[in-house]
């Protein structure tokens, strides 16, 4: 095989292994690991297929450079798969002092089909409520427009959730 058709055949097949590697641990670290073992199953024999091809000519530096190029291809395109994929959930946690629109904001939040918890407490500088808010990763951008035009001196701060179980909708 010639030598370019060669690195690209092993750039092609890593960048394609390692965005599978990505969408994997995506699948099985939010509790998909029966998809997670497809993806995997593909990605090792994908993977054996590119290392094969490299062990052919260890000496030769353009095959360990295709497959390194791949590996970081491959991580930035399973990086922006899994940002457009967005699956699982976000915990949006609003911090605002006490009579800062506290009410319009949750209000406004349910009726956008949000739902929220609110809780009452006590911060440096006095009262403050907290406002949870569990939304689909897609979501996030909506709710925090809804904050930002509502509260813009709201603090807020977002985690990604992992369940702890699934319900008969999710399974």
């Amino acid at each position: 095989m010639n030598i370019f058709l060669a690195v690209i055949y092993i750039f092609l097949l890593r960048l394609i292994d390692q965005t599978l590697g990505t969408l994997r641990a995506l699948y099985v670290n939010k509790g998909r690991p029966g998809i997670g073992a497809v993806l995997g199953f593909i990605e090792s024999a994908i993977w054996v297929l590119a290392i094969s091809q490299v062990i052919k000519d260890l000496d030769d530096p353009l095959l360990i450079i295709g497959y390194a190029l791949g590996f970081a291809a491959g991580t930035i395109s399973g990086s922006y798969i899994e940002s457009s994929i967005a699956i699982g959930d976000v915990v949006v946690r609003i911090f605002l002092q006490k009579g800062t629109n506290s009410e319009s904001l949750t209000k406004e939040l349910r009726s956008n089909g949000f739902g929220v918890t609110v809780i009452n407490g006590e911060g440096m500088e006095g009262e403050v409520s907290i406002a949870w808010c569990v939304t689909p990763r897609k979501q996030v951008k909506k709710v925090l427009s809804i904050v930002s035009e509502i509260s813009p001196n709201a603090y807020v701060t977002t985690e990604a959730t992992s369940p702890t179980y699934l319900t008969d909708k999710e399974k």
